[in-house]
């Protein structure tokens, strides 16, 4: 009897945890809104699962409308203005110019931040994330289901902007991105152009 009553409850309790995620969801899309342009910094943490290391990387991201992106990091600018992509290596004093068409199968810096607002929530909960309380949903990869079998995404309890993000590719390894401050605006056209440095070694590949 007890069991079964156990049953019942969790059985009514389903359907609000669900409803709950995707009304957090939906407050995330609604707080980028349509053709969002966002800045953010962030850390990156890879697990590999059949080596057990740990690869972390950092950055920030400039993304907006129409594949317009600026991805820079200590080891290695990426800009595109849409149209031309320009891959920097300081190190080596080189950039690479080629078309952002050759390279639309490959994942864009873009889609790090905002594929999670293409999938459906399954499920939500509380954790502590630096000190305060936030919303985790736990996501559907099934729109991403070749490369990734589990997806999260952890919410600011304030507005709903994202604070971390964790993916599990097919080969189980770990991926955490630590969102830091984000903010909205509006971005000139040369954001997302690259000049070259003098002494720079210009490929062009287009």
């Amino acid at each position: 009897m007890h069991l079964k009553i156990l049953t019942i409850f969790l059985l009514t309790l389903a359907p609000v945890f669900a409803s709950q995620a995707d009304s957090l969801l939906k407050c995330s899309v609604d707080y980028f809104g349509k053709d969002a342009e966002v800045k953010f910094d962030f850390q990156m943490l890879t697990r590999v699962a059949s080596t057990g290391e740990e690869i972390q990387r950092s950055g920030t991201l400039l993304t907006a409308n129409n594949n317009r992106f600026a991805l820079t990091m200590p080891d290695m600018q990426i800009l595109s203005d849409g149209v031309n992509l320009w891959q920097y290596n300081p190190l080596q004093k080189q950039v690479l110019i080629r078309l952002i068409s050759d390279l639309e199968n490959q994942l864009q810096p873009t889609e790090v931040l905002f594929r999670y607002l293409n999938t459906k929530a399954i499920s939500a909960k509380r954790e502590l994330w630096k000190g305060r309380s936030v919303h985790v949903l736990n996501l559907n990869p099934d729109k991403y289901k070749d490369q990734f079998r589990a997806m999260e995404v952890w919410l600011s309890p304030n507005d709903c902007s994202p604070v971390r993000l964790f993916t599990k590719d097919n080969f189980n390894n770990d991926v955490w991105y630590s969102v830091e401050n984000l903010s909205k605006g509006k971005f000139t056209e040369k954001d997302f152009k690259f000049k070259s440095p003098p002494g720079t070694d210009e490929i062009d590949m287009r």
